[in-house]
């Protein structure tokens, strides 16, 4: 076998093996692209409640959905107060305008986040299908050089 054939297997294993870690990494960002597309939509939901209440006068009766399409009847109370998770399980409660300012901060991190990683996964892609060219054309090279001339 000559040097430049395999000098041109080694280049098409290493290319192959690039392409396998961008594709791990296009997963893994692709997952996290989910989470944070969730947690998009959940911020916004939240977003539009607060809204939403904030224009419910004091002992109007409401449906509260409390999960698996099931609803209790509530009575509307003071909206002064917010109860807010921050992480991990725990809540604090905050005055109305903070917890609105606190929903709206954590949607343009998530926003943030959301057009960080897309940008990356467009890099990892735009790169992978430049490795792919690059091995179909190496193989196509190492096949011609194997068969000889027809």
């Amino acid at each position: 076998m000559s040097s430049g054939l395999q000098q041109k297997e080694n280049q098409l294993r290493q290319l192959l093996s690039e392409m396998r870690m961008m594709e791990g990494s296009t997963n893994t960002l692709q997952q996290r692209l989910q989470q944070v597309l969730a947690a998009v939509s959940e911020l916004r939901m939240a977003q539009s409640s607060l809204g939403d209440l904030k224009k419910v006068e004091s002992g109007t009766n409401l449906l509260v959905p409390v999960g698996g399409g099931a609803f209790i009847n509530a009575e509307m109370g003071g909206i002064d107060n917010v109860v807010v998770g921050i992480g991990a399980g725990v809540s604090i409660e905050m005055q109305y305008e903070n917890a609105v300012k606190d929903v709206n901060n954590r949607l343009s991190e998530m926003e943030k986040a959301r057009v960080s990683i897309e940008e990356q996964l467009g890099q990892i892609l735009a790169q992978l299908e430049t490795h792919q060219n690059m091995a179909e054309r190496l193989s196509s090279e190492i096949q011609n050089a194997v068969q000889g001339p027809i």
